[in-house]
């Protein structure tokens, strides 16, 4: 199972000490910084789970950090720390896009709460991604795989025609090359066939999703 990684963003050393144990108590992959800018250096280099950090810190605010967790890093979850007289900023903070906020001081088991919940969220939102996008691709290698197979069907009729008309019945070269044309187009019949149960085999679980949009192979691109 993948560890969670966390960056604790605050610039009281004795605050960072604290959150620091207590997720680390809980199996989480913790880091901290004393500020947005070296916080944002981290981030550019390594993708966390989750960064937790206060708003008010010396030089760039927590609300600036943010602002560019979101650009440089959008799938990483914000959980704000405040004073209780900086709510409105807190409130502010939601509407920018973070997760959730948390009171100074912070209580151990809530914090503990709101962070696993956040980090559940998370989870479940690639969860969620991660079928839709399995399902897409079954429904569009089952439709492909119909669309292939009604040329090569054409094909081989053909081939079958040629094989017994009386004047390429005696002629072994051509006999020869018709059968090599008609081995290869059951080979890909047979893959396309596999392909297409793989994929349908991987999404019946998800029946729900049944009804999620295909890629349009007529035109070449996505449905819009």
């Amino acid at each position: 199972m993948e560890k969670k990684s966390i960056l604790v963003v605050d610039d009281e050393e004795i605050v960072r000490y604290s959150l620091v144990n207590i997720l680390r108590n809980q199996g989480y992959e913790v880091e901290e910084v004393p500020s947005s800018e070296e916080a944002l250096k981290l981030i550019c280099g390594k993708q966390f789970h989750l960064v937790l950090t206060d708003l008010v810190l010396e030089g760039m605010s927590g609300l600036e950090l943010l602002e560019n967790i979101k650009v440089i890093s959008p799938q990483t979850l914000v959980i704000v720390i405040t004073g209780y007289g900086s709510i409105k900023t807190a409130v502010t903070a939601l509407r920018l896009g973070v997760y959730d906020y948390l009171l100074k001081p912070c209580d151990e088991e809530e914090l503990i709460i709101r962070v696993r919940r956040a980090l559940e969220m998370q989870s479940y939102g690639k969860e969620q991604r991660r079928i839709q996008e399995v399902s897409a691709i079954a429904k569009t290698t089952v439709t492909l795989s119909d669309r292939i197979n009604t040329p090569l069907n054409i094909i081989l009729g053909n081939i079958e025609m040629l094989q017994i008309s009386p004047e390429m019945e005696t002629n072994k070269k051509i006999q020869n090359t018709l059968k090599v044309m008609e081995d290869q187009i059951f080979q890909i019949k047979d893959v396309m066939d596999k392909l297409a149960k793989l994929t349908t085999a991987e999404t019946r679980k998800y029946m729900a999703l049944r009804d999620y949009e295909i890629i349009d192979l007529t035109s070449g691109k996505g449905n819009e």
